[in-house]
């Protein structure tokens, strides 16, 4: 694919997202190792082409429902860093004031980021409630939901793409297939076709799909840039889609799991010839768009942004007793 075509401005973008979201998810594993945060963390390293070259086309307007692995897709829609971090470390600065920590569960309305259910795949059917107001209302904006394998052998999944397709919604379902739900994988918990994709669940509800490279983040974009497209305009005879993107996981389902159901050589394979970063940073050099010095500029610019935001969450107070009192209300 030619970079020529692109605004340069958006090549380094994506490469400043998804370096972001790697960099933010490795700083985070730091300080749950160093016992500085609690709970459960679900690292999305490996994934960061997937929710770049989606959120490239939203705006603030747009609505976001992200899953268990989902900081790369608030980052990505534009999150406070230092917000998520001082949510992880418990503190009143956080995006819900320290309430989001133990687990990933921070919201920004302003950003149109509205969080996430406390039960897997459930935003299928959030997002397509959201999606029925963005219709009454009349206004252009999208709602994207995102979920793992995983979540769409739920029934909820089902009950969501029908009312989509029913209504002809502007909702876009995105599946970050990265072959395992928790550890299982997906081959083993899917009834599909030979050679069969969990897309082809959207056909039987006539709502299109594509299956993508998700470590190719501007062959995301170019497939999320087309449905979002047709999401906003109300004359469009399918506004919804469903977008299966192919990846792989890194590390456990959560970080603490051993992970000994997941082959080595396999993590290998991908992290050596298919890391979504490394594979477009040579892309960025290779094409003579940009230079080692004004990549090496950027990286070091989004790691003292990374440094900073933790440095201002750590300075966030911790709640006081008075904390157990706020939303009580009988």
């Amino acid at each position: 694919m030619a970079l020529s075509k692109y605004d340069k401005d958006l090549l380094l973008d994506l490469y400043r997202t998804m370096l972001t979201s790697r960099r933010f998810d490795q700083e985070l594993i730091r300080l749950l190792h160093d016992g500085k945060v609690g709970g459960f963390h679900h690292s999305g390293q490996g994934h960061e082409a997937i929710a770049a070259g989606i959120c490239a086309s939203l705006e603030d307007k747009d609505y976001l429902f992200y899953h268990h692995r989902g900081c790369n897709q608030q980052i990505s829609k534009g999150i406070s860093l230092e917000g998520i971090y001082a949510d992880f470390l418990g503190r009143v600065d956080g995006t819900t004031g320290g309430l989001g920590s133990g687990i990933v569960h921070h919201v920004d309305p302003d950003k149109g980021i509205l969080g996430q259910s406390g039960t897997i795949g459930e935003s299928y059917i959030l997002a397509a409630g959201v999606g029925y107001s963005i219709k009454y209302r009349g206004t252009d904006q999208v709602c994207v939901a995102f979920n793992g394998d995983g979540a769409t052998a739920r029934e909820v999944f089902h009950g969501g793409i029908n009312w989509v397709g029913l209504y002809n919604l502007p909702v876009i379902y995105v599946i970050e297939n990265n072959l395992l739900a928790s550890s299982l994988h997906f081959q083993n918990s899917h009834s599909l076709k030979e050679g069969g994709s969990l897309a082809d669940r959207a056909d039987s509800y006539d709502v299109p799909s594509f299956v993508v490279d998700g470590n190719d983040v501007l062959a995301v974009y170019e497939v999320a840039k087309e449905a979002i497209a047709r999401a906003r305009n109300p004359k469009e005879r399918r506004r919804c889609t469903l977008i299966e993107a192919m990846t792989y996981r890194y590390r456990g389902h959560f970080e603490g799991d051993s992970a000994e159901y997941m082959d080595k050589d396999v993590i290998e394979e991908w992290r050596e010839n298919r890391d979504p970063l490394d594979n477009y940073r040579k892309k960025l050099l290779d094409s003579g768009t940009f230079n080692e010095k004004d990549l090496t500029k950027l990286e070091k610019e989004v790691d003292d942004t990374i440094k900073n935001a933790i440095a201002k969450a750590e300075a966030s107070p911790i709640p006081g007793r008075d904390r157990i009192f706020e939303g009580l209300y009988a």
